[in-house]
């Protein structure tokens, strides 16, 4: 199947939901998109993917409205065409209804609000029945089996739960228009377990006749969910397929455009100094942990949700207080009890938490403001700020780290995921930590900045660094790491290395807590 053929199921009418097609968009004499054609038949839900820059991002952009594309293209909607320039709220009144990856819910609000707003039943005269409102709202929250008082504000929902009331938004659109509903990274503010719960919502929509485009980085996603993939490269449709038709390598090699066996880096040997050794770590969810790492070495550190691991890179860094054990590096020993951040810091371990949002990154400040924050003081003499060599170390620190766009000044909130992650990777190196404790480094990228950044994990410890990755990607652990040590009810269930290492052991070990490296020991 073709791009060009634009081959959906089109539904008994014989009328796509939506077709796109001829759609060319170009920012300062710079082509990023070409020709793009797309079609989504009534109850399809169809993937769209890419990486960074592919141009997903400007597709969905002029299928809302907001951008203009060069003439020539030709958007149909139920059959009906419509001419750009397309203001965004006839766009809505044809069907089409958007869920951004920002959500974009107002805090002071309440969830009644935030879900209707501009959409409440009646005329501009005629009062709101709330009664039956209330009714509308409380029906689409059941679908994520979100039970939350109406009246409360946004502000004090969890993240949870301020996602699905803003893809509850977007299911109210869908369902009274009987349009196109598009999900843009719907998952990207959801724990996995919560992640099947919107499947299921997304399916049942389906089932009633709903044309979805679902955007995303996370394969398992597609392979699982969709019915059809169009894959975006260099602003270049140059995949269309039923996804049953793909396997994820294939998928893979279409987004990146290469085999992907060249995904993963080669991985150099560890060497032989001592890096860090942990002894009888005992703290939230974790119950005495003994492991040691050498100079170089890449330890993956996994298990089931719950069994400790997401906990312990917290336990490492003196982020999360610890009840017991001692932890060696280098630089120094200490009580574990006693660990805190700044003392981690000057024993050389540097953390890297996983939610970009809150912890790792401060969203509302330049990228050369973030870049800066733990070496700040490197930049003062004789009391005062030497901003150009800020400036510069920032510039150089982008150009390393492949950060696109490499602007200092711009805000870290302006960035996807991948580089605002590639970013934040480097201003910890700055550091120039012993050991290094990344928790799911790549969740919430793209697949191209993914291999970007393991490319950059496999060259932090080929100059020595010791690495602890902990993560729930089985596959990337197996293919990354020198061992991986699997955490079960809080305890080590094993460590596995050499020809025991595999997707298959790791996963057998974080269920059944023995298997062919189970018995691999837990201090080597």
């Amino acid at each position: 199947m073709t791009a060009a053929g634009l081959a959906v199921d089109h539904g008994a009418g014989g009328t796509p939901a939506l077709r796109l097609a001829g759609a060319t968009m170009a920012f300062g004499g710079v082509t990023v998109l070409r020709d793009a054609a797309i079609g989504i038949g009534r109850g399809e839900i169809r993937a769209l993917v890419g990486k960074n820059g592919s141009g997903k991002s400007t597709l969905i952009k002029i299928l809302s409205g907001y951008h203009r594309p060069q003439p020539g293209a030709v958007l149909e909607i139920a059959g009906r065409s419509y001419e750009f320039p397309i203001r965004p709220e006839r766009l809505r009144a044809a069907g089409l209804s958007f869920i951004h990856q920002d959500l974009g819910l107002v805090p002071e609000a309440s969830v009644l609000d935030n879900v209707l707003v501009g959409r409440f039943a009646g005329g501009r005269v005629a009062p709101i029945g709330w009664r039956g409102e209330r009714e509308r709202v409380r029906r689409v929250l059941a679908r994520f089996e979100l039970d939350v008082p109406l009246d409360r504000p946004v502000r004090l929902l969890s993240p949870v739960e301020r996602a699905f009331v803003a893809i509850a938004r977007g299911f109210i659109d869908a369902e009274a228009q009987g349009g196109v509903l598009v999900l843009d990274e719907p998952t990207a503010f959801l724990p996995q377990e919560d992640v099947g719960r919107l499947f299921q919502a997304i399916r049942g929509l389906a089932a009633s006749g709903q044309a979805i485009l679902y955007v995303s980085h996370r394969l398992d996603e597609i392979l699982d969910l969709t019915h059809t993939v169009t894959v975006l490269r260099d602003g270049n449709i140059v995949h269309d397929d039923v996804t049953a038709n793909l396997t994820e390598d294939q998928l893979v090699r279409h987004i990146l455009g290469e085999d992907v066996r060249t995904f993963y880096p080669a991985l150099a040997a560890a060497k032989a100094e001592p890096a860090l050794a942990v002894d009888g770590l005992s703290g939230r969810g974790v119950a005495d942990v003994s492991f040691a790492l050498k100079k170089g070495e890449i330890l993956g550190v996994s298990g089931l949700a719950g069994a400790g691991w997401e906990t312990l890179p917290y336990l490492l860094s003196g982020a999360t207080p610890a009840r017991a054990g001692t932890i060696r590096t280098e630089a120094g020993r200490t009580d574990a009890a006693a660990l805190r951040p700044d003392r981690a810091r000057r024993l050389g371990i540097a953390l890297l938490p996983a939610d970009r949002q809150k912890a790792s990154g401060a969203q509302a400040l330049s990228l050369r403001e973030n870049a800066s924050l733990p070496v700040l003081g490197r930049y003062f003499r004789r009391g005062l700020m030497r901003r150009g060599a800020e400036r510069a170390a920032t510039a150089e620190l982008l150009r390393n780290f492949q950060v696109r766009p490499a602007i200092p000044e711009a805000p870290l909130r302006t960035l996807s995921g991948g580089n605002q992650q590639k970013l934040l990777l480097g201003k910890w190196i700055q550091t120039k930590p012993g050991v290094l404790v990344l928790h799911e480094p790549t969740q919430g990228v793209d697949v191209g900045s993914k291999q970007d950044i393991f490319r950059k994990i496999e060259e932090i410890a080929a100059s020595g660094v010791a690495v602890i990755l902990a993560s729930a990607e089985s596959e990337d652990l197996a293919r990354l790491c020198h061992r991986v040590l699997v955490l079960r009810r809080g305890a080590v269930a094993g460590i596995l290395e050499g020809d025991q290492l595999s997707e298959t052991a790791i996963n057998d070990l974080s269920f059944r807590g023995h298997g062919a490296g189970g018995a691999a020991g837990g201090t080597q």
